[in-house]
């Protein structure tokens, strides 16, 4: 099995090991929720420059039609493991230098071309974890807040970067206005980590991430401008963790999470329509006579992504054959170019076009629409 390389920090679209004890191997699909078939088609190989042996894709952004990011490793769980960077521009795809030293990108958050962040560590990133700058030529090292160690990135509206991170006070979110400094907005005792943050506005800003106990209350905290508040999870014996945020709008988000249940039972789909919870239990397949499940990508919780009609794509971990459609109503399981796991997906914003990057170092793209550019 894929592992994407040592001490990664949590991603926004899937925490990559540190799930791996918590998931083990698969179990059947929960809830009651069943699937329609025939499998949905538009999902597609898209070529990028290759990457050399185990090369998960971790990370990835696409700001506009015609550029998208692509963060991950390659050489993973090896000596020379180092961190790659996939760029797409009109004239086509490259990679992208980086930072000397690197091991692993574990996120990319952009709003424009020349304005990307990313996440990035070294082989321990108890000792090296960089925020990582592209303005359009480059991509450099920036300062994160002073004295803690980055999990989460997200850019709101406006261009201003939020974050997340742990020090020594507990858990802290901050922010960081478009050239200026840093920010602390929120710091909270626990010492679990958010790894799960979306900023939609810099009045609208979810945050969330593992429970310090399975009894002690799911940590989903909102900003609305002037002060954060606890939302209570409700209607379950046992926390949940957040593992990741999909914002669309102020009463459209969705949470993909998964309860910290000792029989460790599958995820499940929230979503909030501005003033309340609805839960989406993801669909059961039927195995075929013979088959064998495949088991979950080692550590790998899943990735989410909104479709731009009201829906969301999901990559889940249970069986990484199949992509989820969930589109409001029922899931359609959709067969992908290859049977392998969606380790990170992004939208393009204003469009129904989808990007993913895979366990397999590899770049898919779902649209509606054909592209208005060559791949």
């Amino acid at each position: 099995m894929d592992r994407a390389g040592p001490n990664p920090l949590p991603s926004r679209r899937g925490v990559i090991l540190g799930g791996a004890a918590l998931l083990g191997a698969a179990v059947p699909l929960a809830g009651t929720a069943r699937a329609t078939a025939p499998p949905e088609t538009g999902w597609v190989d898209v070529p990028v420059p290759p990457l050399t042996g185990q090369r998960p894709l971790l990370g990835i952004a696409a700001p506009d039609p015609w550029h998208v990011f692509a963060g991950g490793a390659e050489n993973a769980n090896q000596p020379d493991q180092r961190a790659v960077m996939l760029h797409r521009t009109p004239r086509g795809w490259t990679r992208a230098v980086l930072p000397e030293g690197l091991t692993i990108v574990n996120d990319v958050r952009a709003r424009h071309a020349a304005d990307a962040w990313a996440l990035a560590a070294a082989a321990e990133a108890q000792e090296r974890t960089d925020l990582l700058h592209w303005n359009g030529r480059r991509w450099t090292t920036v300062p994160g807040p002073a004295g803690e160690r980055l999990y989460a990135i997200d850019l709101d509206r406006t261009g201003a970067l939020w974050a997340t991170g742990i020090g020594e006070g507990g858990t802290t979110v901050s922010v960081r206005r478009r050239h200026g400094p840093w920010t602390n907005t929120l710091t909270l005792p626990e010492l679990h980590g958010l790894n799960a943050i979306a900023a939609g506005s810099r009045s609208d800003v979810w945050v969330g991430g593992m429970g310090e106990s399975s009894t002690a209350p799911t940590p989903l905290w909102h900003f609305d401008g002037t002060d954060w508040t606890r939302v209570m999870w409700e209607g379950t014996t046992y926390a949940h963790w957040i593992l990741q945020i999909e914002y669309v709008a102020p009463d459209d988000v969705w949470f993909y999470a998964i309860e910290q249940h000792p029989l460790f039972r599958p995820p499940t789909l929230h979503h909030w329509n501005g003033s309340a919870f609805t839960v989406h239990p993801l669909p059961e397949r039927t195995a075929a006579a013979g088959e064998v499940r495949p088991r979950s990508v080692t550590g790998f919780l899943g990735s989410l992504a909104s479709d731009g009609r009201g829906g969301v794509w999901l990559s889940y971990s249970f069986d990484p054959t199949y992509l989820l459609h969930f589109d409001g109503g029922s899931w359609t399981l959709v067969s992908p170019p290859v049977p392998t796991a969606a380790y990170s997906m992004a939208r393009v914003p204003h469009t129904t076009t989808v990007w993913a990057g895979t366990q397999r170092g590899t770049v898919w793209r779902h649209s509606t629409r054909p592209s208005p550019r060559p791949q």
